[in-house]
């Protein structure tokens, strides 16, 4: 029963990713019941705050709800972390605010249009898609698959 039960353990937290850190603060895990636009919020408010509780909580936050499919393109963690440091998405990390809108969807996805307030004042368009998990431990689970460059979207408040 032990060994199952480790197992068990295992195999969730290899599809949670929980990406505990050295002081033990843990990421919010994958989870059916998380609606798509909180996943969206979920990586938004990670990045907003991303060294709260330490460095780099929020980019880690963010791959937690990066797709299996998404993480083959982008990962492995080391180079993501970089990716978000590039010029192209930098202005994500301590942005001022957010909002979410839904865009489009269909069957297993969903698409959200994303108003970005940098902490420089500059408003920044994205496109974020989600997808369903179809197979796999993370199955259920809704979890980001793109995210577009950022457009210039006007002057914030």
């Amino acid at each position: 029963m032990i060994k199952f039960f480790r197992l068990f353990l295992f195999i969730m937290l290899g599809c949670f990713g929980a990406l505990a850190s050295a002081s033990g603060t843990e990421v919010v895990a994958p989870n059916p019941d998380i609606a798509p636009q909180e996943v969206v919020d979920i990586q938004l408010t990670g990045l907003q705050n991303n060294d709260n509780p330490e460095r780099d909580f929020g980019i880690r936050q963010t791959w937690a709800f990066a797709h299996p499919g998404n993480r083959r393109m982008t990962g492995p963690y080391p180079r993501f972390a970089q990716m978000i440091r590039s010029p192209s998405y930098i202005e994500m990390i301590d942005h001022a605010s957010h909002s979410i809108s839904l865009a489009k969807q269909g069957e297993g996805w969903q698409q959200f249009d994303v108003l970005m307030e940098t902490k420089g004042g500059n408003v920044l368009f994205f496109s974020w898609v989600v997808e369903k998990v179809t197979e796999g431990e993370c199955k259920g689970c809704w979890m980001t698959t793109a995210v577009s460059a950022p457009s210039p979207a006007g002057q914030g408040s």
